[in-house]
């Protein structure tokens, strides 16, 4: 059975674990809430069931930030578009699988689009070819 001041620093050692912000960024509410909340699990009489309940209310909650800590690091590491906005996310995907998508028109700086032989020249001189010459069939 851990004492209260363990589970505070526990409590408090995850949420800082947790944090998306520097040290010195953080709200200092955090650490102010927590106290206040472990203050009125000292009003709590020592072995009853309250103080237990309490007590396994906090583990469940540094259990549930770790995990969710653990949780965004694996997201991290095995996702690796997940914080990517829409359009990045597409074209990383089709360049994963060899393909490059569509220049978008900009309204700003309009360009014309490459017709013909110019069309497979750019193509060339970036080392891939366009659609119709990689599913062309072969003679």
């Amino acid at each position: 059975m851990a004492t209260l001041p363990q589970l505070y620093r526990s409590t408090l050692r995850q949420f800082a674990a947790n944090s998306i912000h520097a040290r010195t960024a953080r709200s200092p509410s955090i650490p102010a809430h927590l106290r206040v909340f472990f203050e009125s699990g000292r009003a709590i009489e020592r072995g009853s069931d309250d103080a237990r309940r309490f007590e396994r209310d906090v583990e469940n909650l540094v259990l549930f930030l770790k995990a969710r800590r653990l949780h965004k690091e694996l997201v991290d590491r095995y996702n690796p578009t997940h914080d990517m906005t829409t359009a990045e996310r597409v074209e990383a995907t089709a360049n994963r699988v060899g393909l490059q998508g569509p220049l978008e028109f900009d309204p700003s700086n309009p360009r014309p689009l490459p017709t013909g032989e110019a069309a497979e020249g750019e193509a060339a001189e970036e080392g891939q070819g366009t659609l119709q010459t990689m599913f062309a069939p072969k003679h």
